[in-house]
């Protein structure tokens, strides 16, 4: 395998050094620079296969660089290192198209060598299948032009009618036109539980339909499983998100997802819920975690309201309530 190239853009010296010996004894290639300036003109005359940036640097700041180098290379793999670990960075360093996030102080720098390698290999397959891309882009721009198809497309993402189990009551609204951006759903589980998801996309390309299919599809093997008795993951909210975000951010998929995902359980009286991205407003209140499909290092939480009288979840074009006549309490986990 020829020695791939780096560049590493990072102005601690100490820090510089210990990762240049060691991505050295792996095999690779690196050129050293402590300035975001120094970074881009080099990358205007060089072609590294990948580059290691700092978001804190001494000119220019690190999402600057990342802006300048893709304006450059739009395919360049691009890992952030940075001691911030502020939700704010991570997604805006890859929404300006960084390909990971690493959080210093790192305590294995083979987490390094692995982001590396990830990313390449991420860059080989996206390389190989690339004409395959573009002609899936032509047929969804074809299919985005016939609204027969659209629509019976988007009548997969509403829930079709209100739902009643036990004394709860869960109905929806989605605005006119805004069907085929919003995946509205509640689904029955066992023992009176009920799966609860209303999320929305933020595709580079404004074609929201397809990501929320493929957001759906994520989800209805582990329904499936949950019915069978085979694996319970759905239930919990936090280990579904987990699972979702790890495969979409090892997907194609260029979108990131806003919404709650939450079960209901109507025996207990009790709701669980994940909430990602910060485009939902929710009663009862909790802190979003990241959207999903940003970084495949992301956190989330579950919260738990006991109790329950009331939740409603509403984004800018849809209204989802859950109803019951009962006192409340709530904490988080």
């Amino acid at each position: 395998m020829s020695q791939k190239h780096v560049l590493l853009i990072e102005d601690d010296r100490v820090f510089q050094s210990v990762v240049e010996q060691f991505l050295i004894q792996q095999n690779y290639a690196v050129h050293c620079v402590e300035y975001g300036e120094q970074g881009v003109s080099w990358c205007q005359q060089n072609t590294p296969d990948i580059v290691l940036c700092d978001l804190m640097l001494p000119d220019i700041n690190g999402l600057e660089v990342i802006e300048r180098l893709l304006s450059l290379a739009p395919h360049l793999p691009v890992i952030v290192i940075s001691a911030s670990d502020d939700m704010g960075d991570i997604r805006e360093a890859v929404r300006l198209g960084a390909w990971d996030y690493l959080v210093k102080p790192i305590d294995r720098l083979d987490t390094i060598t692995q982001a590396i390698e990830h990313c390449l290999q991420r860059h080989r397959l996206e390389e190989t299948y690339v004409s395959d891309i573009w002609e899936l882009d032509s047929h969804i721009n074809q299919l985005y032009q016939d609204d027969h198809i659209v629509a019976r497309l988007a009548n997969d993402l509403l829930a079709k009618q209100p739902l009643n189990v036990g004394d709860y009551h869960i109905e929806s609204q989605v605005a006119a036109g805004a069907e085929a951006n919003i995946w509205i759903d509640y689904r029955p589980l066992t023992e009176g539980r009920v799966l609860i998801v209303m999320a929305t996309a933020h595709s580079q390309t404004e074609q929201n339909l397809i990501p929320l299919l493929v957001l759906k599809t994520l989800i209805d093997p582990l329904i499936r499983q949950h019915l069978a008795g085979s694996d319970d993951t759905i239930l919990d909210p936090r280990s579904l998100v987990q699972h979702i975000n790890f495969e979409l951010c090892h997907s194609r998929v260029r979108t990131a997802f806003d919404g709650v995902f939450a079960v209901l359980d109507t025996e207990q009286h009790a709701f669980r819920w994940t909430q990602v991205g910060d485009r939902l407003r929710m009663q009862p209140q909790a802190k979003p975690d990241l959207a999903l499909g940003i970084w495949r290092h992301a956190s989330f939480h579950n919260y738990i309201q006991t109790k329950l009288k009331r939740v409603h979840c509403q984004l800018p074009e849809a209204i989802l309530s859950i109803e019951r006549q009962s006192s409340s309490s709530s904490s988080s986990e």
